[in-house]
């Protein structure tokens, strides 16, 4: 005679998978492992958030870290890499800021902290930059010390050129989050007369783009890899 056990977990994972389906929502949530799935679940029970936004936010979370560590190849000579352009539609008070800062806040916190490392680091150097080489040198610091640079995954208002500079500083990739989806087309072209739309096509593309980057070394900056746009945006708005 077959012996059947009980696994509890299937059938809470069965049960989270009914529960997705009977939401009715239009995600293809089933797409996620079931862990990822029984997540979705709980948060849209627990605080009511449309289980749209909570899988894209997550989805788009995913994709964050994962950044450019992996690509996946469709066949031979096709890879494709995980960059998402996402936008929360809604109307006004429809809940769309709380899934994504609930999706995001691995990142939130991990850049908080960075940057108050960094701003340690840069105070410390700035001290060392006042000093004379031999008052370096006597103290037993570096001679030539080297500028700080802040870690980050999220980024908001940033030029092509700026995104370039932290790009080279942060290759595993960044994800431009824009809370308003209007202010971030309204913002194209603001400091030039470039198409900054050809740009943001690109970087979806994954192709090369080389940037002039004004400074003291004038140096052209290249962004090779991955970009996510996390944007919300308010449909009486646009």
């Amino acid at each position: 005679m077959d012996k059947y056990s009980i696994n509890p977990a299937s059938i809470i994972d069965e049960a989270a998978d009914l529960s997705m389906r009977l939401t009715g929502t239009d995600f293809p949530v089933s797409i996620f492992p079931t862990r990822i799935q029984r997540i979705i679940s709980e948060v849209h029970e627990c605080h009511n958030y449309p289980t749209d936004y909570i899988a894209a936010a997550i989805l788009t979370a995913i994709a964050v870290g994962i950044g450019n560590t992996h690509l996946v190849q469709i066949k031979q000579g096709w890879v494709e890499s995980p960059i998402l352009y996402i936008a929360l539609i809604g109307r006004p008070g429809a809940n769309k800021s709380h899934p994504l800062s609930f999706a995001m806040k691995p990142f939130l916190d991990y850049d908080h902290k960075q940057n108050q490392e960094f701003e340690k680091m840069l105070a410390k150097y700035n001290e060392l930059m006042s000093m004379s080489r031999k008052e370096r040198a006597d103290s037993g610091e570096e001679q030539f010390p080297q500028e700080p640079i802040r870690k980050r995954f999220l980024i908001s208002d940033v030029t092509p050129e700026g995104l370039s500079l932290i790009h080279a500083q942060n290759k595993r990739g960044l994800c431009l989050w824009a809370d308003e989806l209007s202010a971030w087309f309204k913002n194209f072209n603001r400091y030039n007369n470039g198409s900054e739309e050809q740009f943001w096509l690109s970087v979806f593309s994954a192709k090369t783009t080389a940037l002039p980057i004004s400074g003291p070394a004038k140096l052209v900056g290249k962004i090779t890899a991955n970009c996510r746009k996390v944007v919300r945006k308010i449909t009486m708005g646009i």
